[in-house]
């Protein structure tokens, strides 16, 4: 009898660790006792076998996960070797079924295999969070990267508090800057460790907006005054350096006037391809390369829309301007190509440019208008609501 509950208490103590700790999952046993394997799955998967990608420009090997680890680790994905370039994660059909937003935590191999035993003291060792999204159509997917900061890592950290319902971004030089720390909305204490450096961060709000299929951004600004918020300082060692750096979204603005308090950061155009015979793109100026949507978009078949982001321009002194001027842009196939007519648009507005043509070598391309009460042509502008679904 003695030994049978000594079984029984050996079996559940087992499975206890099973639902607290990452099991062997997503591992590559080719590369368990190479210097770059140790367990961990580091192919660059290509092709269908990839669900997103990402650059890993710091210095140290990583383990992805697809939101927060849970019990079992059955949301990791896999990993990728330090300044190795663009490397495609695993495709997981259970972890990637539909389009939808998540937030990519990113572990060093150090923390994961130390730490992934214990689940709850993995989620506090997260070396980069990544604002990231996984497009269904996979042929977008191939068009983003998320990166790995080389910042990432040092001996400073950030540490962010969100007790707002937004998700939060914190770029580096500007709002189109490279990011370097994320938080979901009503998180604390979320912490990412970065480089001794100087540091010029600009904090933004980040939302898939599924009516339009597009990331909407906007920026929160200054009481009283229309610049955005903005914060410069230095994190270095040493006797008297400044190590770390704290923020709490909850100063910034007042979040039951959040639409006072912020600004939109871009307009937007729905690009409809009514074209007969081609799939188009857009084209900024003389560029070669295709504009890519924030989902990855790029190629518009026949009879299908995307949206576009137009991102407003910095005028000095930490302002942006309300508007865009759209000038010189071509839309249509990769030779062939037609002009898109010169506009002004505002900042979260959305506008609609209808693109036609019988063949594959003509695209006339009219913005969408309708009729005022003096019975003149306007084009249509609708706003874009950042709570809007």
């Amino acid at each position: 009898m003695l030994k049978r509950k000594l079984g029984l208490l050996v079996a559940a103590a087992v499975m206890v660790g099973m639902f607290t700790s990452c099991l062997n999952v997503n591992v590559n046993k080719e590369k368990e006792n190479t210097p770059q394997g140790n367990g961990i799955d580091y192919t660059n998967y290509t092709g269908s076998d990839y669900s997103i990608k990402v650059r890993n420009e710091s210095s140290k090997n990583v383990v992805c996960f697809k939101g927060a680890p849970v019990a079992g680790c059955t949301n990791l994905i896999s990993g990728a070797v330090a300044q190795s370039g663009i490397t495609g994660l695993k495709m997981n059909n259970t972890l990637f079924k539909t389009t939808e937003d998540f937030v990519l935590w990113v572990f060093t191999e150090d923390d994961y295999k130390a730490k992934k035993n214990d689940i709850d003291e993995l989620k506090k060792t997260p070396f980069a969070l990544i604002y990231a999204i996984y497009n269904a159509d996979s042929d977008s997917n191939a068009n983003m990267v998320y990166t790995i900061s080389s910042k990432m890592g040092g001996e400073s950290y950030i540490i962010l508090n969100n007790p707002t319902n937004y998700n939060v971004e914190l770029r580096q030089n500007g709002l189109y800057g490279e990011s370097l720390a994320f938080a979901g909305a009503n998180t604390v204490q979320t912490r990412v460790n970065v480089a001794f450096d100087d540091y010029y961060i600009y904090p933004v709000f980040r939302k898939f907006h599924k009516k339009s299929g597009e990331i909407v951004t906007c920026f929160p600004k200054e009481k009283n005054i229309d610049k955005p918020v903005y914060f410069e300082f230095s994190l270095s060692e040493g006797e008297g350096g400044q190590k770390s750096q704290e923020f709490n979204v909850g100063e910034w603005f007042d979040p039951n006037a959040f639409k006072d308090t912020t600004t939109p950061a871009a307009a937007y155009i729905t690009i409809t391809n009514g074209n007969k015979k081609t799939g188009i793109s857009l084209y900024k100026g003389a560029s070669s390369e295709a504009e890519v949507t924030s989902t990855g978009g790029k190629k518009i078949n026949t009879g299908k829309t995307l949206v576009f982001e137009i991102p407003m321009t910095s005028t000095g002194n930490r302002t942006y301007s309300s508007t865009a001027k759209i000038s010189g842009w071509k839309v249509g196939a990769s030779v062939e190509r037609g002009d898109v007519p010169e506009i002004t648009v505002d900042a979260g507005k959305m506008y609609y440019l209808d693109v036609g043509g019988e063949n594959a070598y003509e695209f006339p391309a009219v913005w969408r208008t309708t009729k005022n009460e003096a019975n003149e042509d306007v084009v249509v502008a609708d706003p874009v609501s950042y709570d809007e679904e």
